[in-house]
């Protein structure tokens, strides 16, 4: 198996994928924090150049939770289909329409529950200056009105295609490089969620066997972006074709499938791994061609005759 140039690499990206820039801008819920608020005198303390104070919390950072877990959430959406790529997501063009439809949700949702916490922002201060009496005033001083902090959260995402500018392929081409190394590190990281569920344990449930699933789906869309990729993918789903498909991972199955986890919650294996096999199948490909040019070195070539000369 030969594999692809970074060239060829690059022309099935700008066909294939497309790019997904997400953001999601969300309040701090935090205010600098300033000499006068700890009582100081302007000579008290050293200069900013040398010395920063730090900041304040303004409310409870628990009010400020659901709008992480909704970035999150469509941080691992992008993710479950694609990779990150000049830090934004590489996605397959066939995937931006559902894709897009799931950020679309999200936007949504994190949209209602930004007119919710602007409705509840005036509550929301009153009760964490009622657990901090003894800064009420510096609090209170540094409290914006709501419609202000309203304009500090913002989701958006925008699909856009991959066309580097005329003569600036080799720009690109150097980031193309890294993909591979990117999306095994990505892997390794779902992986090693699985620890707790593994070590020390005698057997794998099926919960477990969905974070292999996982990491199939994710492999399986971007196989063809380095070729160190397929026989990772291979790996994952023989173990995944035999598990059965309820109960418990038992025996020699849940062995094998430990011995997975433990390839592919090591990026750095998973890299080594990929271009191993790769270059065993060349030379297994080298040799049955020297074994070939051998055997037919061997054979006697007859001159041509007229077959009228041979009787039977």
């Amino acid at each position: 198996m030969n594999a692809p140039n970074t060239q060829e690499t690059l022309i099935t990206i700008t066909e294939r994928m497309s790019l997904i820039v997400l953001t999601a801008s969300i309040w701090s819920g935090r205010k600098k924090l300033r000499a006068d608020d700890l009582g100081l005198r302007e000579g008290d303390i050293p200069s900013e150049e040398l010395v920063s104070l730090g900041s304040k919390r303004l409310c409870n950072p628990d009010a400020l939770r659901v709008f992480y877990t909704l970035k999150g959430q469509a941080e691992r959406a992008c993710l479950k289909v694609g990779t990150r790529f000049l830090g934004v997501f590489l996605v397959p063009k066939d995937a931006v329409d559902t894709l897009c439809t799931m950020l679309d949700g999200l936007k949504q949702e994190f949209e209602r529950e930004v007119q919710s916490f602007v409705l509840d922002y005036h509550r929301e201060i009153n009760d964490w200056i009622v657990r901090h009496p003894e800064w009420e005033r510096q609090l209170r001083a540094a409290i914006d009105p709501a419609s202000v902090i309203g304009t500090k959260f913002s989701f958006r995402y925008r699909p856009l295609v991959i066309e580097p500018a005329t003569g600036q392929d080799q720009t690109l081409a150097a980031d193309v490089i890294e993909i591979g190394d990117t999306l095994f590190h990505e892997v390794a990281q779902i992986a090693s969620a699985l620890e707790k569920s593994l070590i020390g344990k005698s057997a794998m449930t099926q919960r477990s066997l969905g974070t292999f699933r996982r990491i199939q789906q994710k492999l399986a869309v971007l196989s063809f972006l380095d070729p160190r990729i397929q026989p990772i993918l291979d790996q994952v789903e023989a173990f995944l074709y035999r598990v059965p498909p309820t109960g418990l991972i038992a025996g020699a199955l849940f062995q094998e499938g430990f011995g997975l986890w433990m390839l592919l919650r090591d990026e750095t294996r998973l890299a080594r791994h990929g271009a191993g096999i790769i270059a065993d199948e060349n030379a297994d490909d080298l040799t049955f061609a020297e074994d070939e040019k051998d055997d037919l070195d061997g054979v006697v070539t007859l001159p041509e005759t007229d077959a009228s000369h041979f009787f039977f």
